[in-house]
């Protein structure tokens, strides 16, 4: 179980610092702290993009996504959309719309290159970070993940603190409004070792199944990545994200290809 309280605790990192844009207005008093805040962000963005979106993006994809566990007592759920606005040649350009916030990236999808990135916040200011080499990329997720990996308990096996996933033999049908698709389904391998019984592997493969179909174009929201960033092979392929504990589709449009 410490391995989704680690979970839980990076979604909460990234988030606040998805929803602050990466500008960390808390820490306005403090210019190196704000400036390490916003290059740490900038490295999530970067590290992660590359496993968000197919290769295969048209102009006029779109996906809308409701996330269910969203923290504040308000009756309206919080809605996450990703659309292609422009494609050119290799080149597409993609919208983020979450919480008043608007993301921008460039991104060249012959060599799965982020190109250029910027947004919005919720107040209308427009921000264009400088993108940070490959090197330092590098360095401040190895921190961060780091920080994350074993801290609740350094001895416990490589099988639980560092889990799997793979695809499922069966694929599920999953509704949507008059709809239904066909998904193909990933979940957590649960090691077999002592103390782990046939019920406890039932219960966390059905809690972590996370459902994919190609009728949906891959566009995955920035938060969503924070959950699996030591396990990105859950993105494999370019099947569109249908449903996960927290996130789940409402609508899509796949241009025709």
């Amino acid at each position: 179980m410490d391995k989704y309280r680690n979970m839980v605790l990076v979604t909460c990192f990234v988030m606040m610092l998805c929803c602050s844009m990466g500008w960390a207005t808390a820490y306005e008093d403090d210019s190196q702290v704000e400036s390490e805040a916003q290059r740490d962000m900038l490295a999530y963005v970067q590290s992660t993009f590359p496993y968000r979106f197919g290769n295969d993006l048209l102009a006029g994809d779109y996906v809308q996504y409701e996330i269910a566990d969203h923290p504040s007592q308000r009756e309206e759920p919080e809605l996450c959309s990703l659309e292609v606005t422009e494609r050119i040649g290799y080149v597409s350009t993609i919208k983020e719309e979450f919480e008043g916030n608007i993301l921008y990236y460039r991104i060249d999808l012959q060599s799965n290159t982020l190109l250029e990135y910027w947004g919005y916040d919720e107040d209308g200011v427009e921000q264009r970070p400088q993108l940070l080499s490959s090197s330092e990329v590098e360095t401040r997720m190895l921190t961060m993940k780091s920080q994350n990996t074993r801290a609740s308990n350094p001895s416990l096996p490589e099988g639980i603190t560092k889990p799997m996933f793979s695809s499922l033999t069966q694929r599920e049908n999953f509704s949507l409004e008059r709809s239904s698709l066909n998904c193909l389904v990933r979940a957590l391998e649960v090691p077999i070792m002592e103390g782990i019984t046939p019920e406890i592997r039932h219960t966390v493969q059905e809690l972590s199944k996370v459902y994919f179909s190609e009728s949906v174009p891959k566009l995955l929201p920035a938060k969503l990545m924070a959950v699996y960033w030591d396990n990105t092979e859950v993105f494999e392929g370019n099947h569109g994200l249908v449903k996960q504990s927290a996130f789940q589709l409402k609508i899509y449009n796949k241009a025709e290809r």
